[in-house]
């Protein structure tokens, strides 16, 4: 108490004066790292910013809490504006989430009945190559008899494991590798389709072409581009989703985008894909789904997608039981409602995103071209 003034004035000591400075810190390191994944960059150490928003924005509000205990009036001076700054930036990280809460209107209309020729169920699994829980992820395929089974990370072991499956799904088509990046797709309806190295000489994508049970031809691109890490920046990420999305479009008819993207549902990236594919997400309005990391409950973020040409209504989706991977295995259910040959996107998206899909094409394209023997220089 200040005898003079009549009035409490601020005095701190050790422990106390060190906390509330370094809340302060922590708190404009929050609201920096929210708004850096706004910078047009490539730089893997900028948007791996973008995965854990949710995470990043439950500390905010941890912070936001602690300083206002131990800081007697927030609301005078560098207080207020260290609060405010983290509270604005606490809110852009939640605002991201937003979509895909049950109040936000869906892009993939719901279908209550669906006749069984016109419906298709895929499952998507990163099964972590690592991993030799084998009998996991073959009890997931029983139980849930997929039309289409897509395993990413799968190698030679992998393919070997899932021998089970061959009789159930005729149609397979197989990229077993050993550097992560393997893929095989099973089909139990009649399936043609060609592996693709779009960008990168040993990261494989598949193209194929299902027939659906009344006769319809669809799409389905399965794609699982690397990551954003120490070496890796993500042009190459983007630049394999932009020709994906490009090929989507220009096909025009119905078409599936399955697989572990390596991106999160709420990033610029995945939302410039949107636009030039012409695809929408079915988890907008409903929920998150996030699916990575499976061992980490309270560090997890949608990693693995499926997206829809507007000629699909949506029955169901599901996270389905750990397999012993990193990620969680996912189910879709979706319902063919148009005709699958007619195109119902524009030829081309809007002016801009054309413009900064080609300059992220342009940049991946340059970012492969500077890789020597693995190294980038």
């Amino acid at each position: 108490m200040d005898s003079a003034e009549g009035r409490i004035t601020p005095h701190y000591v050790g422990w106390r004066r060190w906390a509330i400075h370094g809340l302060g810190l922590l708190a404009l390191l929050l609201a920096l790292v929210a708004f850096l994944p706004a910078w047009q960059t490539d730089l893997w150490f900028i948007r791996i910013f973008d995965y854990p928003r949710m995470q990043l924005g439950f500390a905010g509000l941890a912070v936001a809490f602690l300083y206002a205990i131990l800081v007697p009036d927030v609301r005078r001076g560098r207080s207020l504006f260290i609060v405010s700054v983290l509270l604005v930036a606490t809110a852009w990280q939640f605002l991201h989430a937003s979509r895909f809460l049950f109040f936000y209107p869906n892009e993939v209309a719901g279908v209550e009945k669906c006749a069984p020729e016109k419906q298709l169920s895929m499952l998507g699994a990163n099964v972590l190559i690592e991993n030799e829980d084998y009998a996991a992820m073959l009890r997931v395929a029983e139980a849930e008899q997929a039309d289409i089974i897509l395993l990413t990370e799968s190698d030679a072991a992998w393919q070997e494991a899932m021998r089970p499956l061959h009789e159930a799904y005729p149609y397979r088509i197989a990229v077993p590798l050993e550097n992560s990046y393997g893929m095989h797709l099973y089909s139990r309806l009649p399936m043609t389709g060609e592996v693709k190295y779009r960008v990168q000489d040993d990261i494989p994508s598949i193209d194929a072409r299902v027939t659906m049970r009344d006769g319809s031809e669809v799409l389905v691109y399965a794609i699982h581009p690397e990551p954003p890490r120490p070496g890796d920046d993500t042009g190459e990420r983007d630049a394999e989703l932009v020709l994906v999305g490009r090929e989507a479009r220009d096909e025009g008819g119905a078409s599936i985008i399955l697989g572990d993207l390596n991106d999160v549902a709420w990033s610029k990236t995945t939302k410039l894909f949107l636009e030039v594919s012409g695809t929408r997400d079915p988890r907008v309005g409903r929920r998150l789904m996030p699916t990575f990391n499976a061992n980490w409950p309270m560090m997890r973020w949608p990693l693995d997608h499926l997206f829809l040409s507007p000629h699909w209504g949506f029955v169901e989706m599901d996270r389905l039981d750990h397999i012993g991977s990193d990620h969680f295995p996912v189910k879709f259910t979706v319902c063919l409602t148009h005709d699958a040959e007619k195109r119902l996107v524009a030829r081309d998206a809007d002016r801009d995103a054309e413009a900064e899909a080609s300059e992220q094409l342009q940049e991946g394209r340059e970012e492969e071209a500077t890789e020597v023997d693995g190294k980038k220089y």
